[in-house]
């Protein structure tokens, strides 16, 4: 979205080809909707059986196949001809794509247009690549070319937005990269909760399982540690959730169904989450340390970086109680050496260039 805004204060036309289904999203932020891809339901009916095999896997087996199952088995097939159209009658000069848009490259490459990836967080390791190009070479040949490696993601340049501190395997040699500096601003109608100017003179802990793992029965646990902590607990279930579902809520606990990370995060000391990618870099260009209980996709990784760069603590599904819970807590509070390393992350981010410089340098190469 920084990207996309940059692009537009330069005067030149935006649109977000993706499912109709995220029309209010797209406009609410000043967009035009160009339709192509699978609508939310009937994804999340298709991706949800796929979930729960990956949770009979191994941890170290699950990375692969959810990658290439849902992005390349369900959302590339499902999108690719509505985006072919749309970009034949379009006619953009550049498509920016993320690291699992998979129908992207394959349609920027049959209509002879240029591509850019927009990574979303470390680099995708090169295994799910291979897992999910095997998924998609017919996708491919239905359009009348051949098979580009690693899915075609890296046929023009990479946009990362990973510090290179946490970043993962990197990218192929040769490929064009360009920095961006991750920033979370929130949409143009989101306004500040009044609340946040009336909190107590205590720590903040912001509680946030994100969009997708965060059914309202994996909050029990946490709810029930925070409750020995003193501290203000902000916790986010998601727009999909009803607050009042989790029951009745510690005294020192406030539920809300969203609020941009924006505007907690600089009241906060201390982040709970899930290790997505857009929690976790929100939160160290925050300085802050964070407690990360990973459930899938790359946040098992992104928790292991982040213990190895001493900016926070894991605790696996197994190891999630609420005596385990409350223990990293107090540690992370109490001990400083973990905000000191989050902020040395926070400093690499914020000497990233800003996405406005990115973006012409972009227009000026395509």
């Amino acid at each position: 979205m920084p990207l996309a805004r940059a692009f537009a204060d330069d005067g030149h036309a935006v649109a977000f080809a993706t499912s109709a289904s995220f029309a209010g999203r797209v406009d609410a932020a000043g967009f035009g909707l160009l339709p192509a891809g699978i609508s939310r339901d009937e994804l999340e009916a298709r991706v949800a059986p796929h979930r729960a095999l990956l949770r009979t896997l191994p941890i170290p087996d699950r990375r692969v196949a959810a990658f290439a199952g849902r992005f390349g088995v369900i959302e590339a097939p499902a999108k690719l001809d509505a985006l072919v159209r749309v970009l034949a009658d379009w006619l953009p000069d550049l498509v920016v794509h993320d690291s699992a848009d998979l129908a992207a490259p394959i349609a920027a490459a049959a209509a002879g247009v240029p591509s850019a990836h927009h990574a979303f967080g470390r680099s995708i390791p090169v295994a799910c690549l291979a897992a999910a190009a095997a998924e998609t070479a017919s996708l491919w040949a239905g359009v009348g070319l051949e098979p580009e490696p690693l899915c075609g993601l890296y046929r023009g340049t990479y946009v990362d937005l990973c510090p290179p501190s946490f970043q993962g395997d990197g990218v192929p040699a040769g490929t064009p990269v360009e920095p961006i500096r991750p920033l979370f601003p929130p949409a143009r109608d989101e306004t500040p909760p009044a609340w946040l100017q009336t909190l107590p003179d205590r720590p903040l802990v912001y509680v946030t399982l994100g969009t997708v793992f965060n059914e309202p029965s994996r909050f029990a646990t946490l709810l029930e540690s925070l409750r020995d902590v003193e501290c203000t607990a902000i916790l986010t279930v998601g727009r999909d959730n009803d607050p009042a579902d989790l029951g009745p809520l510690p005294a020192n606990v406030l539920v809300e169904p969203y609020v941009a990370q924006w505007f907690v995060l600089p009241h906060s000391s201390l982040v709970v989450a899930h290790g997505g990618s857009g929690s976790i870099l929100a939160t160290l260009a925050a300085g802050l340390p964070t407690l990360l209980v990973p459930q899938g996709a790359d946040q098992f990784e992104n928790a292991d970086r982040c213990v190895e760069l001493g900016a926070g603590l894991r605790l696996l599904p197994d190891e999630v109680t609420a005596a385990s819970v409350l223990s990293a807590v107090r540690t992370l509070l109490r001990e400083a050496s973990f905000r000191a390393s989050a902020r040395d992350v926070a400093a690499e981010i914020e000497a990233m260039p800003h996405p406005r410089e990115v973006a012409r340098r972009l227009a000026a190469s395509r």
